[in-house]
């Protein structure tokens, strides 16, 4: 009899277990989702290291993407904490440069080569930056005037925070948005994260730029497809959009413009976006480039041009409004946004370098924390290139410039090493023969305040210097 109820007990404990493991897996599914704010932090040490090697030893690209990286992932799965696991490989040279070759040989390294056709030159003067750090988790972002429902959430293993949005529909507008001029460049990192198995009716990003007046107006009419999902209140609507639906041989990145109800009189612009846009890349960051010259509109995903419209406007249009709509069916919906940046002109580097003798620039980006170049600096950094090219007898002096987040000595160090991985790149991928000299100011030089996240980004910067 006593064998029995402890037979009886055991399986009772196992079924109690069993429900209990299960019950904990959806908190942590559901906690990663929602992105509570346990995040194990890095310091900005750690980071400057692992980029001076990745500099100095040539074991890392310059302009490598980031990899994927889940929301359910953990930091902590062999029972260390982040802080651990970077302790032990710098308590070891023999361990970290093992670890080093160990990623070379895993990562092969792209050549920049594939970078030939990215265009994109980011706007000169920064107007506004967005990355949400000001803003509280759980919240909507204070600068935002929306009809939907968002919120601000972080990953344990994605940099920074972002805006969530899930099953909802409404328009989110950025108030700093607005008035833009005849040039101006605007980019944002997008995520996604969609059941690509399970049908929805609808699951889109778009974002609109139009001449609205007041730019709070509703845009939430379903009248087809020629209005994009937008009710027509002006003359002119211009709609970038990042469709999660595969039917028709999507998922596209798709330009609409309206400017009549007339079908022939409006147009749509297709990209199949299936490799850009796929459940292998759900969770990882793509990041948009958009520039506007006049009537012609560019769009680039990540290095790759995905829309280049040449009549995108009529004639002497004056953007007054920037938005994004969002229209997703379902819980397993899911669209993050991030680092949004909207800067005006585009920079006439070549001369401004070789007739002031001077030049600096936030359109030279980097990680967070880190030297390690983000792609969309290749633009600027080519025209740089080619300017010292054709003065190879003056020598340069580049100066690295950071914000004051973080500790001050970290940033010394941090604006020396971002220096250097800029020689590097104009040396080594550029062919750049000149001689260079590197340095750094950390946050001793702000040209603009530093408590706010486009203050910070305008401090972000790099100068250069010809002898």
């Amino acid at each position: 009899m006593k064998i029995l109820l402890r037979v009886f007990f055991l399986i009772s404990l196992i079924g109690i277990c069993e429900n209990t493991n299960a019950q904990i897996k959806e908190r942590v599914k559901e906690r990663a989702k929602e992105s509570t704010a346990n995040k194990a932090e890095r310091t900005v040490d750690q980071s400057i290291e692992e980029a001076a090697d990745g500099v100095i030893n040539g074991v890392k690209s310059l302009f490598k993407k980031k990899p994927k990286k889940g929301k359910d992932s953990s930091d902590s799965d062999n029972g260390n904490s982040d802080m651990e696991g970077w302790d032990d490989d710098y308590n070891d040279g023999n361990q970290m440069i093992s670890h080093q070759e160990n990623e070379a040989s895993n990562n092969v390294k792209k050549p920049l080569s594939r970078y030939s056709k990215f265009s994109f030159v980011q706007g000169e003067e920064i107007i506004a930056f967005d990355d949400f750090q000001q803003d509280r988790v759980g919240d909507l972002p204070a600068s935002w005037i929306t009809t939907g429902s968002a919120e601000i959430v972080n990953f344990d293993d994605i940099d920074g925070n972002w805006v969530w949005f899930n099953k909802t529909k409404g328009n989110f507008i950025p108030e700093y948005l607005n008035d833009f001029p005849e040039n101006f460049t605007l980019e944002f990192d997008l995520m996604f994260d969609f059941a690509f198995g399970k049908y929805s009716n609808s699951r889109k990003l778009v974002l609109v730029l139009s001449d609205i007046v007041n730019p709070e107006s509703k845009l939430d009419w379903d009248g087809g497809g020629e209005y994009f999902t937008l009710q027509k209140l002006s003359n002119n609507y211009l709609g970038i959009e990042f469709s999660g639906l595969g039917h028709d041989g999507g998922p596209f990145i798709t330009a609409r413009k309206a400017v009549h109800t007339e079908k022939g009189l409006n147009f749509r612009n297709d990209f199949n976006a299936k490799h850009l846009i796929n459940e292998e890349g759900a969770n990882q960051p793509l990041h948009i480039s958009i520039s506007r010259m006049g009537r012609r509109v560019q769009v680039f995903a990540n290095e790759e041009k995905v829309l280049d419209l040449t009549a995108a406007f009529q004639k002497d249009v004056k953007l007054t409004s920037g938005r994004f709509f969002v229209n997703n069916n379902t819980d397993d919906d899911n669209y993050y946004l991030s680092n949004i940046r909207y800067a005006v002109g585009q920079p006439d580097t070549r001369n401004k370098l070789l007739e002031s003798g001077t030049y600096s620039t936030s359109a030279i980006t980097f990680s967070s924390g880190s030297a390690e170049l983000n792609p969309e600096s290749y633009g600027i950094l080519k025209e740089i290139a080619d300017a010292l090219k054709s003065q190879s007898n003056k020598s340069v002096q580049i100066i690295g410039h950071t914000d004051s987040d973080g500790n001050m000595e970290l940033n010394q160090r941090l604006s020396e090493q971002r220096a250097l991985a800029v020689k590097v790149a104009l040396q080594n991928e550029f062919g750049v023969q000149n001689a260079i000299d590197t340095n750094g100011k950390g946050q001793s030089s702000p040209v603009a305040e530093n408590n706010t996240p486009t203050g910070k980004a305008k401090n972000r910067r790099v100068e250069f210097i010809l002898n």
